[in-house]
């Protein structure tokens, strides 16, 4: 009983925490993201395209272990992909060197007043979000399963 119990708690909040994401959503969708390249975009103007948002930072472990898989995924999905990073904690320089280490194929975003992360309440790391080609939510998840992301990339990119 007390274990079905904790799992009961475990799923309630995971919902909950990701129709929170859904509502804070459309506050990030049209304002100026600022990326490690000194470029900025409005996830707004990927509309036709799958956006999978990476939600990471450089002192996370099972966030740099997926980097490499990420950077396969951009190749292998490029026509129809566009991975952003999302770290609200380092800075643009130490991205920038950690990307040209890893020969990242994507961007991210770095430490600025604009906290996604904090907006959207997501606080366990890595976190992943797919947006599909309309500009909606279809796909997040806690931790990395890169059988599964892919699974879902390539369902969302045939639509």
């Amino acid at each position: 009983m007390k274990t079905l119990y904790i799992l009961l708690l475990v799923l309630i909040s995971y919902t909950n925490c990701f129709s929170q994401v859904d509502k804070k959503f459309d506050k990030i969708v049209t304002q100026e993201i600022s990326l490690n390249n000194g470029t900025s975009l409005k996830l707004s103007d990927f509309k036709g395209k799958v956006v999978l948002l990476d939600f990471w930072y450089r002192g996370c472990y099972p966030c740099l272990k997926a980097t490499p898989d990420l950077i396969n995924l951009q190749e292998e999905f490029k026509k129809n992909l566009v991975i952003i990073g999302i770290n609200d904690r380092d800075d643009a320089q130490d991205i920038t060197d950690y990307y040209l280490y890893k020969n990242a194929n994507y961007l991210s975003t770095y430490k600025t007043d604009l906290n996604i992360s904090k907006t959207l309440s997501i606080s366990t790391f890595p976190t992943f979000i797919i947006i599909d080609k309309k500009g909606n939510i279809v796909y997040n998840e806690i931790g990395f399963d890169k059988k599964e992301i892919r699974k879902q990339i390539k369902k969302i990119t045939k639509n």
